[in-house]
């Protein structure tokens, strides 16, 4: 398996709408903005055949998925852990990786479902009060990390989170209000 950078975000961009929550996703034209500063796109190869993507922010320290997912026709297929291991060796200089999930919500069994499946692959729910930001105000979410070495300090997190709204929701004239909300503890 390999990650390959990809300059047609159209095709992932258009899966992503069948994939993902309109109040997760930004509009194709945000995504464009942010391309290149330290945000890419990479297509998940198989064997030559395209199964996924991943979406993530690059910082000094961290790695940050925003979005991952497998092609439905290739869903079950191991495909999903083989693209944290990948992250994990590609990346193994930075010190781990960050992603949001969704509340646990029994109601809605995929999200037990993801939650286990990072979990599995070493993820760790962190202790902050996590809010993504969209259009609409900002969803309550959980904050995990997988380590690749130890896990971050306080201020790594709040430096990180604050790097990440700065960047990758530039787009939200609400989220310092939410960075605030973030660490008020």
């Amino acid at each position: 398996m390999e990650l390959v950078k990809t300059t047609d975000f159209k095709n992932i961009y258009n899966d992503m709408l069948s994939q993902f929550p309109p109040e997760e996703l930004k509009s194709f034209e945000n995504f464009q903005k942010i391309f290149g500063k330290n945000y890419c796109a990479y297509d998940v190869v198989n064997g030559g055949t395209p199964v996924g993507y991943v979406i993530l922010f690059e910082s000094r320290d961290f790695i940050f998925i925003d979005y991952v997912a497998i092609f439905k026709e290739f869903h079950s297929n191991g495909f999903g852990g083989m693209v944290l291991e990948t992250l994990k060796e590609k990346f193994a200089a930075k010190k781990g990786c960050f992603l949001e999930v969704e509340k646990p919500d029994e109601r809605e069994p995929n999200t037990l479902r993801r939650i286990k499946f990072y979990q599995k692959h070493g993820a760790r729910k962190l202790g902050v009060n996590y809010l993504y930001p969209n259009e609409n105000g900002a969803l309550p979410m959980d904050l995990y990390y997988i380590p690749y070495g130890s896990l971050p300090e306080d201020m790594e997190i709040k430096e990180f989170i604050t790097e990440l709204f700065r960047i990758v929701h530039f787009d939200i004239a609400h989220a310092s209000a939410l960075l605030e909300r973030i660490f008020e503890n």
